[in-house]
């Protein structure tokens, strides 16, 4: 089998991943690494990178729907069934391989996938894809760094070096023609301010002769972490490294409006675990990978570049996640959430100096937006930032308990609650740098805000009128002590830890077909975590309805819920135990000790389950 195939739900034409010869429809090279390198490249990481680049074509080729949640649904969720041909395909068909394989890729894109290999023709296995350079030296490396070009990988790179003595290469995967010039520019200036201690290598890595159909690339970072194990392998290298700030990592979703981009999970802590998970399968060799921004903002990011004399360099980096819509005069669009980011970051760092707002598309404060999208994502964007600022750690669980599960999981090397007391300290930093921005825009332009001067599109116009707190776009005041943000709802904030004895606080909801259920103060459960409680969540309120004695309130038989669901008792069973560990968890990270099985869901043998009597049923809106 001399290509990849890749079949794509109700999709009739499976797409076809070829490497090599003259109809190759992805370009797959790596010029310096052979020739350059200590050892030669190891078969079973050629295989993962070329597994990793397979995934990476399906993921850009099948189009996902919607970039609000209302637009997700099953149009979001895709369903990919690989066929893939290998060097070694008793390897990579272990139980263990597929299932870290499959583990790390569904979790990274959200899509069902699932994998099968065959063994790749021999003239094919033996043909090197890797251009050579004859005139080249070796390079010992210490540490090779995922090099993107935007303002974390620079800072990164800039900092590893500026710290120490260390060889670094830097590795730039190049999929999108317009970041190429940028990304060799700040290549250059590594190399000439750090003679003899950078190697830049680039990697083409991009489909061939035919655009994208899906711009997110949450599978990019795959393919990258795929490349960068090999070359770090093949160079010796003892560190490999990912350079990305945490707030950018977690992704906590901003709304339930926007989705898009947002949801990436590129170098979300978990992703990273995953995917070393499969990695150290491919042998004692392995290079683990390490996100060393992982609890930094954008904010600390952009310090430390000017902390070590790069500033100048700040307009050189792109962080704007839409290449399409770049060109040479305006380089970020100013309507994406990493503009976004950057911008603020830039402004509340006070090196708003080396940059201009004509580098952006759109003046990300005061410029008119003129979609729809572009004016959610300011929105949207500014309020879920403002209200991170206050958030303390039961307020965050109560909010984001789901996402920081997984987060947490991501650190196992961390307690749970030391990584949610560093999460929570990142987010608010996060929160009060935009917030600091905001205010000193509601000084330096109050005669605009007065007067209606600014484009009633713009972020600034927008927020003050729709953030939902009923200021007038007007200032009464216009002195620096008047100016104020607008406040967040009182059901985005919680200012006291629940009493711990106090029964539980449950609000039931639905959001895109999807149950959700939100235990006040400790967290959010969503998926299958939900379908148990939500599934007793009838017979407990006909009970609470008729005013029976707790000790009267039914359970329901575990053949009853599973035939609801159409499962196993024992899928049941684990649903049950997983819905507990959830809530235990969320608990001792705030009050210090056990919150007891009974408490939310009770068992008894063999009546079944029911939710307990001292459940306090609240509406989504009192949550």
């Amino acid at each position: 089998m001399h290509e990849a195939v890749v079949r794509a739900g109700a999709r009739q034409d499976p797409i076809r991943v070829r490497f090599e010869g003259p109809q190759k429809t992805f370009e797959l090279q790596t010029d310096l690494i052979r020739a350059r390198c200590r050892t030669e490249l190891d078969p079973l990481n050629i295989d993962l990178l070329e597994i990793a680049a397979t995934v990476f074509a399906a993921d850009s080729a099948v189009k996902r729907s919607g970039a609000t949640r209302p637009g997700m649904g099953r149009g979001w969720r895709r369903t990919f069934e690989f066929t893939i041909p290998v060097r070694n395909p008793e390897f990579w068909n272990r139980r263990e391989v597929q299932e870290a394989l499959t583990d790390a890729v569904s979790f990274l894109t959200e899509d069902q996938v699932s994998f099968a290999f065959v063994r790749k023709p021999l003239d094919m296995a033996r043909q090197p894809f890797l251009d050579l350079d004859p005139a080249g030296a070796t390079f010992d490396a210490e540490e090779v760094i995922l090099f993107s070009g935007g303002l974390d990988s620079f800072a990164g790179a800039l900092e590893a070096l500026t710290a120490s003595q260390k060889k670094v290469i830097l590795l730039t995967h190049r999929s999108a023609q317009k970041t190429i010039p940028r990304q060799v520019k700040l290549g250059r200036y590594l190399t000439d301010r750090f003679p003899d201690r950078v190697l830049h290598v680039h990697v083409k890595a991009r489909r061939n002769g035919q655009e994208a159909s899906d711009s997110s690339q949450r599978s990019r970072s795959f393919l990258f972490a795929a490349l960068g194990q090999l070359v770090a392998r093949s160079f010796g290298a003892r560190r490999l490294s990912f350079y990305e700030n945490g707030v950018i990592s977690h992704n906590l979703p901003i709304s339930q409006q926007v989705v898009g981009t947002m949801a990436t999970r590129t170098t979300h802590p978990l992703s990273l675990r995953k995917l070393n998970a499969l990695m150290e399968l491919l042998g004692p060799g392995h290079i683990p990978i390490d996100n060393q921004y992982r609890w930094l903002t954008k904010r600390d990011v952009v310090e430390r570049i000017a902390q070590n004399g790069g500033q100048k360099q700040i307009p050189i980096s792109v962080s704007c996640t839409s290449i399409r819509e770049q060109t040479t005069q305006h380089t970020h669009c100013g309507t994406c959430s990493q503009c976004l980011d950057r911008r603020f970051a830039l402004l509340a760092a006070g090196l708003e100096e080396y940059e201009f707002n004509e580098d952006y598309g759109t003046d990300v404060l005061f410029g008119g937006r003129d979609k729809l999208s572009s004016r959610t994502m300011a929105v949207e964007w500014t309020r879920h930032a403002l209200g991170l600022s206050n958030l303390d750690p039961c307020a965050f669980m109560t909010k984001f308990g789901v996402e920081f599960a997984r987060i947490a999981e991501g650190h196992p090397d961390q307690s749970k609650r030391a990584a949610l007391e560093q999460c929570v300290t990142m987010h608010q930093r996060h929160g009060k740098n935009v917030q600091q921005v905001l205010e000193q825009v509601l000084r330096d332009r109050s005669y605009d805000i007065l007067h209606g001067t600014l484009p009633n599109t713009s972020l600034i116009s927008l927020f003050l009128t729709q953030s939902g707190s009923g200021i007038s776009p007007v200032l009464t005041d216009p002195k620096p002590t008047a100016s104020r943000i607008p406040a967040t709802s009182a059901a985005d904030e919680i200012d006291q830890v629940p009493d711990p004895d106090a029964p539980l606080r449950v609000a039931f909801a639905d959001e895109d077909g999807r149950p959700v259920v939100r235990i006040e103060g400790l967290c959010v459960l969503t998926g299958a975590q939900a379908k148990l409680p939500t599934a007793l969540k009838p017979t407990f309120l006909e009970d609470l309805a008729n005013r029976l004695p707790p000790e009267d309130h039914r359970y329901v038989a575990s053949g009853t819920l599973a035939a609801q669901q159409v499962v196993s008792k024992t899928v049941i069973r684990q649903q049950v135990t997983r819905c507990r560990q959830m809530l235990d968890e969320s608990y001792q990270m705030l009050h210090g000790r056990e919150l007891g099985k009974d408490r939310f869901i009770q068992t008894r043998t063999p009546k079944g389950y029911r939710l307990a009597p001292t459940i306090i049923p609240v509406r989504e809106d009192e949550s």
